[in-house]
């Protein structure tokens, strides 16, 4: 309390006191009315006893304090009979602790919503004060609009992005409460999701939601929309094309309109931004067959090939072995051939009903005939890998059969063995 209350008795008040403090004693429960108030001090008016004071960490804590009004009628407990200024020496600390963990268990039993004020952070989470004491805010419990998403657990910035918060007050409530060692837990998030399932019958799948990027992740986009609802656009929902990393094209406090594709029984939402737009494949595979030109620009390069993207965002795969009709043996030779950034015509090899493009920068014909020639060998190899797996199964049969036959013949074992591949290839 930082300001005096005023109403101060005047010294003929003092001098009508009179004292009968033999009726008292040390420990005793006593009630007053408050003549005067400040931040370190209360003078009470003990009926038919005198003038008794309340000093210093007598006082209990600022949020006791801080509810105390001139006029009002308090209990307290004596400490001293006659202190240095004649006073009777009062406490509120048992009261005061009492009433407030009083209020503390009801607010706890009945789910209560209350303030929590920031006093300091860590990594594990927020220090706070919940009427007077002292309580501790996970950083796993926060609701989704204090939630830090921009940093890793090891991330220093973590904790300065959480220092900011200190000196607000959290709406939260109590899960969990000890009051020998003053202690509490808190929640917020169990707020927030309170109020975002009232929220979340307004909303189905297929709403279309504006709302702002809070945090951009390796593997997608949050936004926040309604101000209490959250939701996550995983980084295949971003865009037609393939995106490797979306803090390139989105920040926090971007505004962006998004779809929402999926609510679980959680009520975790997942939204799209793609589904918004018009998906080029679409009108490309209309337009294109194989042996079409196909311009496009190298956004990266792999151990299989280079990754090319049109002007419509068309994406397409030009294999390490349609790069040059010179073998290359090694991936790191492919960036001799092509760079990232670098726009090339290539022509268009196939079209897969998946929406996948293969690309090609030999000719036409001969690519066409080095591709069956790959997909044969492929076709050859997946064959030797199933047969040899049957022999595998076949062998490994036999040997944990009880009774072995003395003598097994070549058909029997050509019998057993294909039905064994017949099952690999079924699989």
């Amino acid at each position: 309390m930082s300001e005096i209350q005023t109403q101060r008795p005047t010294m003929g008040d003092l001098l009508k006191r009179f004292s009968d403090k033999e009726t008292l004693s040390i420990t005793q429960q006593v009630k007053g009315t408050i003549i005067f108030l400040a931040k370190n001090q209360a003078l009470i008016d003990i009926e038919n006893i005198g003038l008794g004071i309340v000093r210093g960490r007598e006082l209990y804590n600022e949020e006791f304090l801080s509810r105390l009004k001139i006029g009002e009628e308090v209990e307290a407990i004596v400490l001293e009979l006659d202190n240095e200024l004649g006073y009777v020496e009062l406490s509120f600390r048992a009261i005061g602790k009492d009433k407030l963990w009083e209020e503390i268990a009801q607010a706890y039993e009945s789910k209560t919503i209350v303030d929590a004020k920031i006093r300091d952070a860590n990594r594990g989470g927020f220090l706070v004060k919940v009427k007077g004491s002292d309580g501790f805010l996970p950083a796993s419990l926060l609701s989704p609009a204090h939630a830090i998403k921009n940093a890793s657990v090891g991330d220093n910035s973590l904790l300065s992005q959480m220092k900011k918060y200190v000196g607000q007050s959290f709406k939260v409530k109590i899960i969990s409460i000890n009051q020998e060692t003053e202690t509490l837990i808190l929640s917020e998030k169990s707020v927030s999701d309170e109020i975002a399932n009232f929220k979340m019958q307004k909303y189905k799948i297929g709403d279309v939601v504006d709302g702002t990027v809070v945090g951009v992740v390796d593997f997608g986009i949050f936004i926040r929309f309604d101000d209490d609802l959250e939701g996550l656009i995983h980084i295949s929902e971003v865009a037609w094309k393939k995106v490797e990393d979306p803090k390139k094209d989105y920040r926090v406090g971007q505004k962006v309109q998004a779809k929402i594709v999926d609510i679980d029984k959680e009520n975790r939402i997942n939204l799209s931004i793609k589904q918004l737009l018009n998906n080029p494949w679409i009108d490309f595979s209309k337009a294109t067959k194989p042996g079409d030109k196909f311009t496009g620009t190298v956004s990266k390069i792999v151990s299989y090939g280079a990754i090319v993207v049109n002007e419509h965002d068309v994406q397409g795969l030009c294999h390490i072995s349609q790069l040059t009709e010179e073998t290359l043996d090694n991936p790191s030779k492919i960036q001799e051939v092509v760079k990232i950034g670098e726009t090339r015509e290539f022509t268009v090899l196939s079209l897969e009903t998946d929406e996948k493009l293969y690309l090609t920068l030999l000719p036409f014909k001969k690519a066409v005939k080095l591709q069956e020639e790959l997909a044969a060998n492929k076709e050859i190899e997946e064959a030797a890998r199933i047969e040899a797996k049957a022999e595998k199964s076949l062998e490994k049969e036999q040997k944990t059969t009880e009774k072995t036959p003395a003598k097994e013949t070549k058909e029997d074992n050509t019998a057993a063995k294909k039905e064994v591949v017949k099952k690999e290839v079924k699989e």
